[in-house]
């Protein structure tokens, strides 16, 4: 393991000791960094020293160099004095943006979290603490005695970071974590991070990426439940005594990886359902992976040494369909030269898993009807009823009870096909699986094209996270096939994902005419008017109404400040 890039000061022998301790003071060395993004390149970390300044502009010698012409030679400087950090706007032309408010010519303080802005640039400014692991953290006491009020809750990560894999360590937790997050550093690759819990699914959504990432070990424990201070917690989240992850489920070699909870539970259910004869229906949008699950419940039967045969319904004309469902004999119609046996027969002793069971046209639900009902088929232009035995899995995207509803699908077969219904949520709803995923479709497209496995960097799983995938498992193996192809020296980057995946708000709905600067000002109206309503419902207490919003407190006074309101 590589050294952290700062280790705890020594301590000198003739400081005074702490009040009421008889204990020297806990000593700790302060880091302060820009986490810099332009456009879709990869973020760069650009350290502020103490005592120093980094300049922005567009000038050679500017350490945050911005080739944009809205931007000056010499634009601002971060000024820094120990832990004091000013912003001095160096007279542009256009200002310098600070949390959305715009300097000209003036200066103003910063603190962690902030984001500076300068024309397609953003940096976002973060603060590193590093004491020692055994000592309890008078930073994070602090914060976590903001939460003092009633019902207030907060979560401590200790993380972990293989610095072989991550050299930027604590940038790396900085790209995924944001300013959300008050990040320390505890040692070699150890780092003790807080979030405040407004809504701890909101919270999962943030961890989900550190999760799912290999080369990072994450525990998380939540005050005040499991401690009060942060030597408590941090004990406690160092002894592993953290709740458990969602285990995974399946093979990654064979594409199986589950590892959100609700995918453990379906997957706990087909294994139930393999032990049985009953037909089953998969339900789930197009994409997250119904044929997968099909095939794990004929994997786990008795059938499994038997087939496991696919036809996709919507795959083929109603003619040729019926033809490929029931079979034929020789002469049933023009160009049937010879016999032919169709799906059910060949799924003899095994399993046929009919995917988009919606599109079937309704002639051919009768006829498949019969079949399931009689248990024997009659191959088209044939008399003779064959025997068959074979489990029937069906799968589609479509609301069959609107189908039935609607009169398009027969409500006799819809209840001999779902005598149990398995519902598979969307890869969005699966936070935790998108890394493990993405990693084993990358490492099998790279092992296709003679390449190494490739690692995936935390600015790409971020990418990822924030993507809504409309096209689930089969769009996130699209993606990795293609940054695949574009990443150099082994890693993937946020860049090298498809530019539908790197947009960092997911693609709104509209008419041709409307502008993207109407629809950005509506939402941002929209979210205006939200937190407005939210502070006024809870008295202006900030905790309260981050909560009611899905938020945290941080993130709540950062839009605070955004927006101009009374705090």
């Amino acid at each position: 393991m590589r050294k952290s890039i700062e280790g705890p000061t020594e301590f000198d022998p003739g400081t005074q000791l702490e009040p009421g301790t008889g204990q020297p003071p806990v000593v700790t060395s302060f880091r302060v960094y820009l986490v810099v993004r332009d456009g879709d390149a990869a973020a760069r970390l650009v350290d502020v020293p103490d005592g120093g300044s980094v300049l922005f502009g567009r000038a050679p010698e500017a350490q945050v160099r911005i080739d944009d012409a809205r931007a000056s030679r010499r634009q601002a400087e971060l000024r820094r004095n120990g832990r004091e950090l000013q912003l001095v706007d160096l007279g542009s032309r256009n200002g310098t943006k600070l949390n959305d408010k715009r300097l000209r010519g003036e200066s103003a303080a910063v603190t962690g979290g902030d984001v500076i802005g300068v024309g397609g640039v953003e940096a976002l400014v973060a603060t590193a603490e590093t004491r020692n692991a055994s000592t309890s953290s008078s930073r994070l006491d602090r914060e976590l005695a903001r939460f003092a009020e009633p019902g207030a809750r907060a979560v401590l990560c200790r993380i972990v970071v293989d610095l072989d894999r991550f050299p930027a360590g604590i940038a790396s937790l900085t790209e995924v974590l944001g300013p959300m997050a008050v990040i320390e550093e505890r040692g070699d690759g150890e780092y003790a991070a807080l979030l405040e819990e407004g809504d701890s699914a909101v919270v999962e959504r943030v961890l989900a990426p550190l999760r799912s990432t290999p080369g990072i070990q994450l525990t998380t424990v939540r005050f005040p439940d499991q401690g009060t201070t942060a030597a408590e917690l941090w004990s406690r989240a160092s002894a592993g005594t953290g709740p458990a992850p969602a285990p995974v489920i399946g093979d990654a070699r064979e594409g199986v990886v589950v590892a959100d909870a609700a995918m453990v539970q379906v997957f706990q259910l087909a294994r139930k359902l393999a032990a049985v004869q009953t037909t089953v229906l998969i339900l789930g949008e197009t994409g997250v992976g119904k044929e997968v699950i099909a095939e794990q419940i004929h994997r786990w039967s008795q059938r499994a040494d038997g087939p496991f045969v696919r036809l996709n319904c919507a795959s083929l004309p109603e003619t040729l369909l019926e033809s490929e469902l029931f079979g034929h004999e020789r002469g049933a119609f023009t160009g049937a030269d010879r016999r032919k046996i169709g799906y059910l027969e060949g799924a003899q002793g095994g399993t046929l898993f009919l995917d988009e069971i919606g599109e079937l046209p309704v002639t051919v639900q009768v006829k498949l009807l019969n079949v399931l009902e009689n248990r024997e088929v009659r191959r088209l232009g044939g008399t003779a009823a064959n025997p068959i035995d074979v489990r029937v899995v069906s799968a589609t995207h479509r609301d069959l009870q609107n189908e039935v509803a609607e009169g398009r699908f027969r409500e006799d077969l819809y209840y001999r096909l779902s005598a149990f219904t398995l519902n598979v949520p969307p890869l969005r709803e699966r936070q935790a699986e998108i890394g493990l995923l993405g990693e084993m479709f990358a490492r099998d497209s790279a092992r296709r094209a003679g390449q190494p496995p490739p690692v995936l960097d935390p600015s790409a799983l971020a990418a990822m996270i924030r993507h809504p995938w409309p096209g689930n498992v089969r769009e996130l193996k699209n993606a990795m096939e293609h940054a695949v192809v574009l990443a150099e020296n082994g890693r993937i980057l946020a860049e090298n994902l498809p530019e539908s995946v790197r947009r960092r708000e997911a693609p709104l709905a509209s008419s041709p005419t409307a502008t993207a600067s109407t629809v950005k000002d509506k939402l941002a109206d929209l979210e205006r008017r939200s937190i407005e309503e939210a502070l006024a419902a809870e008295n202006g207490n900030q905790t309260r109404a981050a909560r009611r919003l899905g938020m945290s407190r941080r993130a709540l006074i950062y839009k605070i400040e955004k927006y101009g309101l009374r705090r």
